[in-house]
């Protein structure tokens, strides 16, 4: 990769960090500042992101860009890489990051703290995407935790407190067993090369023994699977989720549970394959539990940003089904759902919190007849929950086909359960939508509602616009996925073929 693309990725690892530090030193009585300048500093990632459409580099497997000697003795190094697979979630990290800045109210908007944890969250997880080694996505991914903590502890709802220790509990307990997989990994580089060298090149080339694969496997996706969440380790998504601000949860199910499914994609899979392919049918039997789990548990929530919550755990379900069924569709159609689910849940989230902010309450009940006082919102409320349950021209409909296709010859039984979900999505999205925006308003408090203005149907449209041409053009993207799912499939095939 020439010296100008390494400029602009290490733009994008670095600029947030900036940008965060910028924000946390400017005084406190230029409060209304602070939005402004941190819609101006996320342009920039997401201008370098646009600029990378246009690089055919961005859509090999994988290149190693860089490495800084940290602890040269023992040939530690910070390594930095980045694929198609990488670009697509950076660019949607850095979209829902501005239009995350876009949807902030007064109240959020005139503190710094809150502004700048975004910021750091948002270095955290390019990190995380341009990792070029385990030490380094270790790091990245125990840094996401930070601004996650101060987000949902200080501006989270009433029972911010429970939700936040819950999540730190269960994020950092699989944080563990990524550690001690990264240790494990070090060892046995040092026994084969004479360096702890934990780069992803040097891993390709280590040799591992079935039983070292195994092990290494079950530590590093165990601490992934805890950050998707694959049930049932999913318990702490719904509180955090109801109890993280809007911005909180936008990036929550738009971004961090992506993070989980790319670490299994880019380390679980390639380097220990012998273990992915002795685990993967319980990966794809907790997937479809997940799946049918998550979409029966939404139908039964009375709280509307609950019911999205339990839609993200069965809509990741469908991710890892793809990826446990490793073929070229179902890889291609898991890696194309991150990025729809990431879309489709951001924006669902966002309007949540519009309604919120008019009438303080979540609970389905307290609506009614919305599209009489609120006709743009309820518009675009059902236009997202079309494209969140798959409707055909829209993007939810690509992934979620893709998977389904490309699983069914791996696991027959499993996808033709799983493909029930689609049904079970229709259900609860519908009747909510009928309970919250039908009928006639049984509420005077909704009487008065002022429909989107300006500002939020900024902060909306965007998503609406990529729902539509990731529906009716899935090329857009595909292309960028390709050659990562290949890779994988290759060495899938390889490892089948010499145990067979």
């Amino acid at each position: 990769m020439d010296a100008k693309l390494s400029t602009l990725i290490y733009t994008l690892i670095l600029f947030p960090l900036i940008g965060a530090m910028v924000i946390f030193l400017m005084p406190k009585n230029r409060s209304e500042l602070f939005q402004p300048l941190a819609i101006f500093l996320s342009i920039i990632p997401f201008s370098v992101c646009l600029y990378l459409f246009s690089n055919l580099n961005s859509k090999s497997s994988y290149q190693q860009f860089d490495s800084i000697n940290w602890i040269s003795s023992y040939g530690i190094k910070i390594s930095f890489g980045f694929s198609g697979m990488s670009h697509l979630l950076l660019s949607l990290t850095s979209v829902l990051i501005l239009l995350s800045f876009l949807s902030v109210t007064d109240k959020h908007s005139r503190s710094k703290g809150f502004i700048g944890s975004i910021l750091v969250l948002h270095f955290a997880v390019n990190g995380v995407f341009l990792s070029g080694d385990l030490l380094s996505l270790f790091i990245f991914f125990e840094a996401i935790l930070i601004p996650m903590y101060f987000l949902m502890g200080i501006w989270g709802g009433e029972n911010r407190r429970y939700a936040t220790i819950k999540f730190i509990i269960y994020t950092v307990f699989g944080s563990i067993f990524i550690f001690i997989g990264t240790v494990y990994a070090g060892v046995i580089s040092y026994s084969q090369t004479g360096t702890l060298a934990l780069d992803y090149l040097t891993l390709t080339n280590l040799s591992f023994t079935q039983e070292q694969s195994k092990a290494l496997f079950l530590l590093f996706t165990f601490g992934f699977l805890v950050k998707v969440p694959l049930f049932p380790l999913h318990t702490w998504l719904p509180d955090a989720h109801v109890e993280a601000p809007t911005a909180g949860s936008i990036l929550l199910a738009g971004v961090l549970l992506k993070v989980g499914a790319y670490g299994i994609l880019r380390v679980s899979i390639p380097f220990f394959t012998e273990g992915f392919l002795a685990y993967r049918e319980v990966i794809a039997f907790l997937s479809v539990v997940g799946i049918i789990y998550g979409a029966i548990v939404a139908i039964a929530q009375i709280d509307i940003k609950k019911l999205i919550a339990y839609s993200s755990i069965s809509h990741m379900g469908f991710v890892m089904l793809g990826i446990s069924a490793s073929t070229l569709l179902s890889l291609e159609g898991a890696i194309i759902q991150m990025v729809n689910h990431g879309i489709t849940s951001g924006a669902l989230f966002m309007l949540v919190g519009f309604i919120y902010e008019r009438r303080h309450t979540r609970r389905i009940s307290d609506f009614g007849g919305l599209k009489i006082t609120m006709p743009k919102y309820a518009a675009i409320f059902l236009f997202t929950s079309f494209a969140s349950i798959g409707l055909p021209g829209l993007n939810g409909f690509v992934g979620e086909f893709m998977i389904l296709m490309g699983g069914f010859n791996t696991y027959k039984l499993l996808t033709a359960i799983a493909a029930f979900g689609v049904v079970l999505a229709a259900i609860y999205m519908l009747w909510a939508y009928q309970r919250m925006f039908t009928g006639e308003i049984q509420y005077e408090q909704n009487q008065n509602l002022h429909d989107l203005d300006t500002r939020e149907l900024f902060s909306v449209i965007p998503l609406l616009v990529l729902m539509l041409l990731i529906g009716i053009y899935p090329s857009f993207i595909e292309s960028y996925v390709l050659n990562d799912a290949k890779f994988i499939t290759d060495i899938v095939e390889l490892f089948t073929g010499g145990l067979d």
